[in-house]
């Protein structure tokens, strides 16, 4: 699937497209990388309206090529490597969202998955 991050796009606008695309998951961006196998630092978390293009050097609109079939942690390294964004997903477990790092190898169906049977018990 396309996820395209248009020119003028804000942080929140490219959180709900995510939400919207994958079910239960949802994206953080941040002013850092993180390490693979890792979380990103709260304090690094970026907010609501900040325009994406003040966070990354890559001409906007982007085009990125994002489907269920990818692992958390190719999703993560697509949005670094092709956008130049620091990103995070996240999977809804009943009423909490959790990182994903300890099951970043997992693909985003996987995830999804277990969002959805969390929250039908």
């Amino acid at each position: 699937m396309d996820f395209t991050i248009e020119k003028g796009a804000t942080v929140l606008d490219v959180k709900h497209l995510f939400t919207d695309m994958f079910k239960g998951l949802k994206l953080e961006l941040f002013k850092k990388a993180h390490e693979e196998g890792e979380s990103s630092s709260a304090k690094m978390r970026v907010f609501g309206t900040e325009a994406v293009s003040d966070l990354t050097a890559v001409a906007l609109p982007l085009q990125l090529n994002i489907n269920a079939d990818m692992t958390v942690a190719e999703v993560e390294t697509a949005f670094e490597e092709q956008a130049g964004l620091h990103v995070q997903v996240f999977r809804k477990m009943r009423n909490i969202w959790i990182e994903t790092v300890q099951t970043d190898n997992y693909t985003l169906s996987k995830q999804i998955e277990i969002s959805l049977s969390s929250t039908s018990s």
